[in-house]
């Protein structure tokens, strides 16, 4: 039975590793994504503008919010360390 619940505990932590690795490549998507939209903008033709305010706005909340998911990886890592 010790057997039994040491196991379910090892799949838990798998399971918890794997979550938190598809967060940090997801961060790292966003993060790509971000960088490809402020080159475009860097590149592109459109001068100051509302439209250029928003996209740099969104380029901004975008690496925010995988910064957020990096740090929330990391946090699911500590925790699962524990």
């Amino acid at each position: 039975m010790e057997k039994i619940t040491e196991l379910k505990t090892m799949q838990n932590n798998i399971n918890i590793l794997e979550i938190s690795d598809e967060l940090a490549k997801c961060s790292i998507q966003l993060d790509n994504i971000a960088e490809l939209i402020e080159i475009n903008l860097t590149i592109s033709k459109l001068k100051d503008c509302d439209e250029l305010t928003r996209i740099y706005f969104l380029a901004d909340y975008i690496k925010q919010l995988s910064s957020k998911l990096d740090k929330f990886s990391n946090e699911i890592i500590k925790d699962d360390a524990k």
